[in-house]
């Protein structure tokens, strides 16, 4: 038998094919080049999704700064991590006794500008000059443990957000304004009601001290170590700071400085502070103020230190469970307020 018969190859081991080539085409390089930018931009916007906007819930009570003394448990002995702090509180009357007209003796006293009580005096004016309006709340208090923040959903975490008139009644604030917006990024010190939640520094910083005194640093300036040792009540990271050794300025440590809506706040002394709201971006109403405009403002009014906070459409004000100003695009959601409460 011929072994080379075509009709007795094993079916296992065919006659190989022979067919001609396809030939292979090139993408063009622009459109290469496209291709790639579409998907690492893909991929950045997914990071920035998970990692910036999607709600996450930092499982932290925040770590307890000193104080010099507490209204409950001294510190060194407290167990409870989620117990609530309050600042080193002054002796009882100490405030009530340097504004002591400021104070009723227990009754409370509201208007719809005005709410005065045993321990708290807030008046709210609205201002209309030229093209700009805006608010003052100017406000007195017995003790800095008035002086409060709040979370949105009552939690330390990112892009955890709520409306600030919503966040105002449930922690039964009489006034409140937005914060600094601290969810949407992931650098900047955070202090609230005497805890320390995060201590990287972003640019210029406002803390309360527990004495009640507002001073403003910038990055460089900042000191994390003296505030863990010496404690604070609240810090800030927005900015920029206005006031500089209680003098205008001019020149700001930020890039927003065309006229915008504004928050902020400032302290005259220990035991008395104010909240400024301008409205803004709304032609024949408020066109806003520039950080010289407000620096100005908050110099004008007396003010030691001054701090600009979250502002644009996240500008509000709140007094007595209603809105004070006229919030841009009616406001937005933000991740924390300050506020005053009994």
């Amino acid at each position: 038998m011929n072994s080379s018969d075509p009709s007795r190859r094993s079916k296992s081991c065919p006659a190989t094919v022979q067919r001609p080539e396809k030939r292979r085409k090139n993408l063009p390089l622009a459109l290469v080049i496209a291709i790639d930018i579409l998907l690492i931009g893909i991929g950045l916007v997914v990071f920035a999704l998970f990692h910036h906007v999607l709600p996450r819930d930092i499982k932290t009570s925040g770590q307890i700064l000193p104080t010099a003394t507490t209204t409950s448990t001294p510190i060194s002995t407290q167990t409870d991590p989620t117990a609530e702090t309050t600042p080193a509180e002054t002796e009882r009357g100490a405030w009530g006794a340097k504004f002591a007209d400021k104070f009723t003796d227990g009754a409370v006293e509201k208007t719809a500008s005005t709410y005065k009580s045993e321990n708290i005096n807030i008046s709210v004016s609205k201002v209309r000059t030229g093209d700009v309006t805006y608010y003052v709340a100017d406000f007195y208090l017995r003790d800095l443990q008035y002086l409060r923040t709040a979370f949105a959903g009552g939690n330390y975490g990112h892009g955890i957000s709520d409306e600030v008139l919503d966040m105002a009644i449930e922690n039964n604030a009489i006034l409140a304004i937005t914060g600094d917006y601290y969810g949407i990024r992931d650098h900047g010190v955070v202090i609230r009601n005497g805890r320390l939640y995060r201590e990287n520094v972003y640019e210029d910083v406002l803390v309360i001290g527990n004495d009640g005194s507002m001073e403003t640093f910038t990055g460089d300036e900042f000191d994390i170590e003296m505030i863990k040792v010496n404690g604070a009540w609240q810090a800030w990271s927005f900015g920029p700071m206005l006031l500089d050794n209680g003098q205008p300025m001019t020149t700001f440590n930020s890039r927003v400085n065309p006229r915008n809506p504004r928050a902020a706040i400032g302290c005259f002394e220990p035991g008395h502070y104010c909240f400024v709201l301008v409205d803004g971006r709304q032609p024949g109403y408020s066109s806003g103020m520039t950080l010289t405009e407000l620096s100005g403002l908050f110099y004008d009014l007396g003010c030691k230190t001054a701090y600009n906070l979250d502002g644009g459409q996240s500008a509000v004000m709140v007094f007595l469970d209603a809105w004070v100003n006229r919030p841009y695009r009616d406001g937005r959601k933000v991740s924390d307020i300050i506020y005053i409460g009994e």
